[in-house]
């Protein structure tokens, strides 16, 4: 059985170790925990068992016991996204535990301490009581001199018979010292081995207890240094978002179908089919440009961020949508003569409580990059810095990513119960007018991830920063704070729908930084 071992990294017990022996581990606010947070100085938690660690077949997998509103779970500085699993979320030797809600956090360290670990119990030196030895005794030359002459003087006084029983007593005297002394030196000898025996035990524990006492010095050395990356981390990730977050934007478009010619719109049959897919089970099309119904409209969302004054970089497919659709590719497929249109396309950068409409201005032939340009006015917004280094240089290094994965509906999510049905009340249910609603309250800001580049080729970038749907377009940051790429995509397996977080791929900044000089020269020869 794994030892579970946990570091306070905040509270009143930063520094401090809990070590369990069993594999089921409760976190929470709670005397009934396990295992009590401690958040910082003056903040609260929710009262409870916030989550679980448990052992499923060999690794330990961390599961909220309850959603509540305004905690956030993060592991390593990821927060937790919805996850349909049964198992929860697997951690890993030395991964970052933060709870928190906005004003407090508790965060702790987790360590899987090895199975054969064992630190020796210590060994007290005791002065070792040892009988004195026995008196030396009487040389044998000595005693046979001794004898001898008694024997001579007995001989001469003594009848015959006499000298004979006298000799055999001497002789018996004499084997019985002998036997004596010959069992003092066995017994000698036998207290020599065992103190010998009992002295190189002492040492063998000793050793054993420095031993463990430079591996228990070794885990507290590897935890610090982990601290202190993680709260690096920390400070950079943070730095990031209050720094860039104001020139990062949520795009939202719109886009309906038309009659090549004609230009009517592809159209519901009737009113009450709108509220369904405009493709059924089989894949075959409900509507039609003489459909009686609300024209078919595809809402979706982007990310994007400021490259020069009224000038956006993002992706190419979040400006022409429609060419990575399914839904919308069945219906370009099944609807001869139908052409996608555009309705809208506008941007809510957090700092600014109206959208700003955008157009496409260059789109790349080649990558999954476009630029948007826009009416900027007097509003003021950062403009991103872009890296011109090779992005093979940074394998292996920490990246930041500032975006809006999941669009308005994770938005929505962030923000409590009762204000989610004030602004769907007042503004709608569309993309837009959620939007709408969400930047006149300031709550329009992008969600922070972080991750490791794992490959880069002069095209493609691949990272472990968690996104999805929403996130295409995001900037990504390098250790220097400079945009070294933009997301574009995750990776999906071929048999599913399920992504893999630690494939996700991104467009290198040069191919927007060329873009943008062909922009500025007023030539149109996007790569």
């Amino acid at each position: 059985m794994s030892r579970l071992m946990f570091v306070y990294l905040t509270g009143s017990e930063k520094g401090k170790t809990r070590i369990f022996t069993q594999d089921h581990v409760t976190i929470g606010t709670s005397d009934d925990c396990d295992l009590t947070l401690v958040p910082e100085e003056s903040g609260t938690l929710p009262e409870g068992v916030l989550s679980d660690i448990y052992d499923s077949q060999g690794t330990f997998h961390l599961s909220p016991r309850v959603e509540m509103d305004g905690l956030t779970i993060t592991i390593n500085g990821e927060a937790l996204t919805e996850d349909h699993s049964e198992t929860g979320y697997p951690l890993r030797d030395g991964d970052t535990l933060e709870f928190g809600r906005e004003g407090s956090n508790a965060g702790v360290l987790f360590q899987v301490m090895p199975e054969n670990f064992s630190a020796a119990s210590l060994v007290r030196r005791n002065n070792l009581s040892v009988e004195e030895a026995p008196r030396q005794p009487v040389h044998p030359l000595t005693a046979t001199l001794f004898v001898k002459e008694l024997t001579a003087s007995l001989w001469a006084e003594i009848p015959r018979r006499a000298r004979h029983i006298g000799l055999t007593v001497a002789g018996v005297f004499t084997l019985a010292i002998l036997g004596v002394i010959f069992f003092a030196f066995l017994v000698l000898h036998r207290n020599i081995d065992e103190i010998g025996s009992l002295r190189k035990q002492t040492e063998q524990a000793q050793a054993q207890r420095d031993q463990d006492q430079e591996m228990i010095r070794k885990q507290q050395e590897e935890i610090e240094r982990l601290r202190l990356i993680g709260e690096q981390n920390r400070l950079f990730t943070q730095k990031i978002a209050e720094r860039y977050s104001p020139g990062v934007c949520l795009i939202v478009g719109s886009y309906t179908f038309v009659e090549r010619g004609t230009g009517r719109v592809l159209r519901y049959e009737t009113a009450d089919d709108a509220n369904d897919a405009p493709i059924d089970q089989s894949g075959h099309l409900l509507a039609s440009v003489d459909g009686a119904g609300p024209p078919v409209q595809i809402d979706y969302t982007g990310t994007g961020f400021l490259i020069e004054e009224g000038l956006i970089a993002t992706n190419k497919h979040v400006v022409q949508p429609w060419t990575g659709d399914q839904i919308a590719q069945i219906i370009l497929q099944q609807g001869a003569g139908l052409r996608p249109r555009r309705d809208t396309l506008v941007a809510f950068f957090p700092s600014i409580k109206t959208p700003f409409e955008l157009n496409v201005a260059e789109t790349s032939k080649q990558y999954d990059v476009a630029m948007c340009s826009f009416e900027q006015g007097e509003a003021a917004l950062p403009i991103l810095p872009l890296s011109t280094e090779d992005p093979r240089s940074l394998i292996g290094g920490p990246v930041v990513l500032l975006g809006f994965p999941t669009g308005v509906d994770g938005l929505l999510q962030r923000i409590d119960e009762a204000e989610r049905r004030d602004i769907l009340k007042q503004h709608g249910e569309s993309a837009e007018d959620v939007a709408l609603g969400l930047a006149e309250r300031g709550l329009v800001r992008p969600l922070t991830t972080t991750g490791i580049i794992g490959d880069a080729l002069p095209s493609r970038i691949t990272h472990s920063a968690q996104t999805t749907e929403g996130g295409s377009g995001s900037p990504m940051f390098d250790n220097q704070e400079r945009v070294i790429a933009i997301n574009s995509a995750i990776l999906v397996l071929a048999d599913s729908s399920q992504s893999f977080g630690g494939s996700n791929f991104g467009v290198p900044i040069k191919v927007v930084y060329d873009m943008l000089v062909s922009y500025r020269n007023g030539k149109s020869k996007a790569p």
